[in-house]
């Protein structure tokens, strides 16, 4: 009996992070498979089937599940009827263009005149810095709630932008993916391609405010003196070299480079998208340095060492790999499973590895060290650096006070 955890079926095709088809994933290898949503509702299993071959049964949920204290949970349940959602949302394709490389992005922008805010503040240097961490606040939210927005390609990981962009009574989408993958994007309007703009002049007024947050918002930020996480990505996207190609692996440092760094340009950015999986970061980062000539990884304990095979053919390949090292899953003790029984067997996941060491056992260059210095020093070769940070439960509590902070701004 094979049990898949999903996300909900009206995710699929839509651009949603970490969203992939799991739905008969199995092909005729199962006897049987059933998609499942999280609603609860009679279904009846061939159990002759499980005689004969295996099953699987795929199980989508809204959110992650959260244990409790009690026992009772099964007089708690309800049944409710399944939910209904309509593929065919309004919206129609466009397709007058231009190429929508960063460069006309960039253009694009500059002719419409709205505020930007860019998931990679590192390419968009007129975007809104820290717009991910000042959104957070409801109050800052909701004045800065937009009649329309647009949004180029798939969505931010960022939950207060996701939802600060439901605020909007019209929202119009450029994604030349929505031809192929994403093919269930939802919004009022699909462009596969950046249209050509007729606009009027842009509101002065708002994009005052939207300036106003962010001056406030980068004040806190360059305020932060703790040795965390959040300090480490605000440092690297203020140092590394202008011409570095830069690679930031999943989970917790995509997300810190987002809402920490100061938006400039001259660095060319790279992330593991769609999926966001910690797999396969030291080899991606690997292929990106191949074709150029010095880049920075920046990866997670966890990400590291996902991947040490990457390292096992040392190739003739410029790449400096910093690795943020809390001993385990830090991104988990910042969400609702924190604290509950188990959390550092199923969540946390520590290790108790020294990845400087493990890497040098492999042939590479490694040093811990602090991050001062290192980033400006040339790249010759693969290289490994280890940055120790406080333990995941501090580095949430950091995490958490900021947010707290934002709403007195």
């Amino acid at each position: 009996l094979i049990l898949t955890a999903d996300r909900p079926a009206s995710l699929r095709r839509t651009g949603a992070n970490q969203t992939t088809e799991q739905a008969r994933i199995f092909g005729k290898s199962v006897r049987y498979f059933a998609d499942v949503s999280g609603s609860v509702y009679p279904m009846e299993l061939p159990f002759n089937s499980l005689q004969s071959g295996p099953v699987h049964l795929n199980i989508q949920f809204e959110e992650p599940l959260v244990g409790d204290n009690t026992d009772n949970w099964l007089s708690d349940l309800t049944i409710s009827s399944p939910k209904v959602f309509d593929r065919k949302t309004p919206g129609t394709f466009y397709t007058k263009s231009t190429c929508g490389v960063a460069e006309s992005v960039e253009k694009f922008s500059k002719e419409l005149g709205w505020p930007i805010i860019a998931e990679d503040p590192l390419t968009f240097k007129n975007a809104s810095s820290h717009a991910s961490i000042f959104l957070t606040s409801k109050t800052i939210a909701e004045d800065l709630a937009p009649d329309t927005v647009v949004v180029i390609g798939r969505t931010t990981l960022s939950r207060s932008i996701n939802s600060f962009i439901k605020l909007a009574r019209k929202e119009i989408v450029i994604d030349p993916r929505m031809a192929t993958v994403d093919s269930d994007r939802r919004a009022d309007q699909k462009f596969l391609q950046l249209p050509a703009l007729e606009v009027q002049t842009a509101d002065s007024e708002y994009a005052e405010k939207w300036k106003k947050y962010s001056l406030r918002a980068m004040k806190m930020v360059a305020d932060i003196s703790t040795w965390s996480e959040q300090l480490i990505a605000r440092e690297i996207a203020a140092g590394v070299p202008t011409g570095t190609s830069l690679f930031i692996s999943s989970s917790r440092p995509i997300r810190d480079l987002e809402g920490f760094a100061v938006a400039r340009d001259g660095v060319e950015t790279f992330a593991n998208r769609g999926l966001a999986g910690i797999d396969g970061n030291i080899s991606t980062a690997l292929g990106i340095a191949s074709a150029r000539s010095k880049t920075i990884a920046v990866l997670g304990d966890l990400g590291f060492l996902h991947d040490l095979t990457g390292l096992i053919h040392k190739e003739a390949i410029n790449l400096k790999i910093f690795v943020i090292n809390n001993d385990g899953g830090g991104i988990f003790s910042t969400l609702s499973q924190r604290g509950v029984d188990g959390f550092e067997e199923v969540f946390g996941t520590p290790h108790g590895l020294d990845p400087a060491a493990i890497a040098t056992s492999m042939g590479i260059s490694a040093t811990q060290a602090q991050l001062i210095g290192e980033l400006t020093e040339p790249i010759k070769g693969i290289s490994v650096v280890v940055i120790n940070v406080p333990n995941r439960e501090a580095g949430a509590d950091l995490l958490k006070g900021i947010y707290s902070s934002v709403s007195s701004m």
